[in-house]
């Protein structure tokens, strides 16, 4: 992930640079996967009352978080946004 895109995540969410993972943009909604619960839950407030534009899921709220554990350690949050 480019660096100006890493400062405009964390800018635009509130949290540190070096908690996100990965990020992926979408027409209709984002996902965002982030280090921490307290990254995921600050992206989940600063989208709060906000909805998926279009598609199947359209209208669902976003905000959703996933948990995401792996064998070596490396446990993460999937954030919808």
């Amino acid at each position: 992930m480019k660096k100006e895109d890493l400062k405009y995540l964390s800018k635009r969410f509130g949290i540190p640079e070096e908690d996100i993972i990965w990020f992926n943009s979408g027409i209709c909604y984002s996902r965002i996967q982030v280090k921490t619960v307290e990254s995921a839950n600050k992206i989940r407030e600063s989208v709060k009352n906000d909805t998926v534009n279009g598609g199947m899921l359209d209208g669902m709220p976003l905000g959703g978080i996933s948990f995401h554990a792996s064998d070596d350690g490396n446990n993460y949050f999937d954030v919808t946004c």
